[in-house]
């Protein structure tokens, strides 16, 4: 399984990373909303988005209304953990809406259910 990581936090990007693919997911992390949607052009072969709401360049909420169509899951990521922000980010189409600070753990059980 492929997983694309969109987190402008590089260290938090990078300790997912290491944490899911020593659970045996592939993972390519990218820091900003342009990146993820430059890089969901060329290659549609994700099997889930992990998905930070606040990003620069284009914003979680604008990249999930890309993806919709290409019918990729997403689970937000994010700092935002107000139950209007969670609301809105479900009602726009994400699968799941984990809030910072995580645990690993928990992250990867919402993939496995997502999956």
């Amino acid at each position: 399984m492929h997983l694309l990581i969109v987190e402008d936090d590089e260290a938090i990007a990078n300790l997912l990373c290491q944490d899911l693919s020593d659970e045996g997911y592939r993972c390519t992390c990218v820091y900003d909303g342009r990146q993820a949607a430059d890089l969901l052009e060329e290659n549609t072969g994700f099997d889930l988005i992990l998905l930070d709401v606040m990003l620069p360049q284009i914003d979680g909420y604008e990249l999930l209304e890309y993806v919709r169509p290409l019918e990729i899951p997403v689970i937000f990521l994010t700092a935002n953990d107000s139950v209007k922000d969670r609301i809105h980010g479900l009602k726009l189409g994400a699968d799941d809406y984990i809030v910072k600070p995580f645990q690993t753990g928990e992250v990867l059980a919402r993939i496995e259910a997502v999956l």
